[in-house]
């Protein structure tokens, strides 16, 4: 047999199977994965004198999730009053679904679905409540799926003192945040937040605005993670503020290699405003959530390295050869 026909005809093999192995990796599994769970136990508000009260709130637990190319979830509420509990049961949408509750809190293969989930327990003057939110997508096909839940304080909710006191957000915090792709452009982004504040309103005493700041809230703890940052406003920050991480904060990414997860246990967290607030009406407003957004597209075909491409070459260029030779 000619060398050089046996040759070509083997180079052109090679540059088969590299076209072959080429096309074979430019099609990765594509996929995407949130979770945002922002959890707190024996939340209180408390005074350092007298007596509080609340009139006019309503508890509002709430949870969504939208799935596309599936049916979306309309949202779910319950609105309870101050003292009451506020369960919303859990949305689910996409294939993974059957069989709730889900509470997966870690990435399937197998699976695709958003999830919210929202209640709220117990009393915030008395005793002290418990309030969670977690927000969970994944999807391993091409699409979005987005996840919220949340608790809030609506209505006119007027927080009345009994007598001058100092006033005191306390409670055990956790937050899970995860984030993660499998192909380079799909997109994860989770986030969470709390936010507690007492503002003045038109039937607070005389002088409250002078303490206020241009939205007129004289006390708010939003944790950060940052005992001295001065976004508390009129807190005792430094050494008498317990903020041991943030609670405001987003995460996201859309890279395989650089996958988030920040996830603390409970915590200690505590803000006593610096001041003592007159006795009289003020506004209270309770704001916590979590929301995850996904998002997976087309995968791109790989860009070969510059070895994958030469064998490609030669072994075409050899092809073309052999087949010129071949005797008719």
């Amino acid at each position: 047999m000619n060398v050089d026909h046996t040759r070509n005809k083997t180079l052109g093999w090679l540059g088969a199977l590299a076209a072959a192995s080429l096309l074979a990796s430019g099609q990765a599994q594509a996929g995407a994965y949130g979770l945002a769970v922002n959890e707190l136990n024996n939340f209180r508000i408390t005074t350092s004198a007298g007596a509080l009260s609340l009139a006019g709130a309503n508890r509002n637990a709430s949870d969504s999730a939208f799935f596309e190319g599936g049916v979306a979830v309309n949202p779910r509420a319950v609105n309870t009053g101050p003292a009451a509990n506020a369960d919303v049961l859990q949305v689910c949408s996409g294939g993974g679904c059957n069989g709730l509750p889900q509470n997966h809190y870690a990435p399937t293969t197998a699976l695709e679905f958003a999830r919210g989930d929202a209640h709220a327990f117990g009393n915030m003057l008395n005793g002290g409540a418990s309030v969670s939110a977690v927000a969970e997508a994944q999807r391993n096909t091409i699409g979005a799926a987005t996840a919220t839940a949340g608790d809030t304080l609506t209505g006119s909710v007027n927080l009345t003192l009994s007598s001058a006191g100092f006033i005191t957000f306390s409670f055990m915090g956790r937050r899970d945040l995860r984030t993660s792709v499998t192909t380079m452009g799909d997109k994860s982004n989770v986030s969470i937040m709390d936010i507690f504040n007492i503002s003045c309103n038109s039937s607070s005493p005389v002088g409250c605005l002078s303490h206020a700041n241009a939205d007129g809230v004289i006390f708010q703890f939003a944790p950060d993670g940052d005992p001295n940052n001065g976004s508390d406003i009129n807190g005792n920050h430094g050494a008498g503020s317990l903020d041991p991480f943030s609670l405001n904060m987003t995460a996201g990414t859309n890279d395989p290699a650089t996958g988030r997860a920040f996830t603390n246990g409970f915590a200690m967290f505590s803000l006593t405003s610096n001041f003592a607030l007159p006795a009289g009406s003020y506004t209270l407003n309770f704001s916590k959530s979590t929301r995850t957004d996904i998002v997976v597209i087309d995968p791109p075909l790989a860009v070969p390295e510059p070895g994958t491409l030469f064998l490609l070459g030669t072994g075409l260029a050899a092809l073309a050869v052999t087949r010129r030779r071949r005797p008719q």
